[in-house]
């Protein structure tokens, strides 16, 4: 959730008006009669992913209880407007099943959302949880549709892909697009419309990586290279779009963060016996395996502030790990980092000063970060 929101136990109780609280959502959107705000964040981030996967316009037509629905609830529910309400309904039944919402029912041309009880929302499953750690981790470097992501050569990694930011720098972004051809070749191939371009892009998947940085940096637009020429950017993007490629995606960020993550926790788990299942807590870990690595560089920092502060909850201990961990990186880089990790695990952006330099980062997808704990993590994992 954006800056400038103020929260009373996870209910949004005040905050600028126009200030956009989700992609879609502004916090006016959500003001009662004489412009009062009490609204629960699991319901507008529910009320974010209904407006998704309806991909049309959605409106809050009403906050108050009506037809025998939401009385004693408040802040729990929601009358919602749309073209369809047919079709609104057919997309919100997914996420009751995901646990977002608790009921959903239609009344003449509008559609009763309502989440569940604040103390018994239940946990997300870790296939569900580890899918959206990726896409707030994305969000952090991209905006939109992170599947469709094509950045050029901005940072010297000639040209990154999709929500993980597979490169030809480090060597990932050809190993994904080997999991594609095996995975389903015929797909990948009908993204492209000129089997010369195909011909041509499969060759340079063969190169060596400085050949490909060269390659991708002549291709590569603007003052700063963020941008890619076609059609080589509507190739890349088609790619983003097939459901079977969009699951070797998330396939690829398991076998490498996934099991990375996995190194993290068993490694907490040895120095302090806590237990971490939180959403949050895993999402921060998540992240810092994707930026950093891991917390290997700082097993003797993060093993001395343990032993002398004790923590008492998985938060604290994720604290003290993703912070003595973000100490480690370059000096420009650490409020960065630090700041990226506690905003993931406090759920909102965090203002952190450290070796000289002060960093907010701001995230459109903190909305995801739901205060649940998820599902037989650690069976998943391994």
């Amino acid at each position: 959730m954006p800056k400038g929101i103020r929260y009373e136990d996870d209910f949004i109780i005040d905050g600028n008006p126009p200030t956009r609280i989700t992609p879609h959502f502004r916090l006016r959107e959500f003001a009662r009669r004489g412009g009062s705000i009490y609204i629960h964040r699991e319901l507008v981030a529910a009320l974010q992913e209904l407006r998704e996967a309806y991909g049309q316009a959605l409106e809050i037509r009403s906050l108050d209880a009506r037809d025998g629905l939401g009385a004693g609830k408040r802040g729990l529910f929601a009358w919602l407007g749309a073209e369809d309400p047919d079709a609104l309904l057919a997309r919100a039944e997914p996420l009751r099943e995901l646990g977002y919402l608790a009921r959903v029912r239609k009344r003449g041309t509008r559609v009763y959302a309502e989440m569940p009880k604040p103390d018994a929302l239940p946990p997300l499953l870790p296939e569900s949880a580890f899918e959206m750690a990726m896409r707030i981790t994305a969000a952090y470097e991209t905006t939109g549709d992170p599947y469709q992501q094509v950045t050029g050569n901005f940072d010297d990694a000639g040209l990154s892909v999709g929500p993980l930011q597979v490169n030809f720098g480090t060597g990932t972004l050809p190993q994904l697009f080997a999991r594609f051809e095996a995975r389903d070749a015929a797909a990948l191939a009908g993204c492209f419309d000129d089997p010369v371009h195909l011909a041509e892009w499969r060759q340079v998947l063969g190169w060596t990586r400085r050949r490909q940085v060269a390659w991708a940096d002549g291709l590569s637009l603007g003052g700063s290279k963020h941008g890619f020429a076609q059609p080589w950017k509507r190739y890349l993007q088609a790619v983003g779009r097939v459901p079977a490629l969009r699951n070797e995606t998330l396939r690829y960020a398991y076998d490498g963060y996934g099991r990375k993550l996995v190194v993290q926790l068993a490694w907490l788990r040895g120095l302090c016996p806590i237990r971490i299942d939180e959403f949050a807590c895993l999402s921060a870990l998540y992240d810092l395996c994707v930026q950093q690595g891991g917390l290997e560089k700082a097993h003797t920092a993060i093993r001395q502030r343990v032993g002398a502060e004790e923590p008492a909850s998985q938060r604290e201990l994720v604290h003290i790990a993703v912070e003595e961990r973000g100490r480690k990186a370059k000096r420009r880089w650490r409020a960065d980092c630090i700041s990226r990790r506690l905003g993931i695990l406090y759920r909102s952006p965090q203002r952190v000063s450290e070796s000289g330099r002060t960093a907010q980062r701001d995230n459109p997808r903190l909305y995801l970060v739901r205060g649940v704990r998820v599902k037989s993590v650690e069976r998943y994992l391994t």
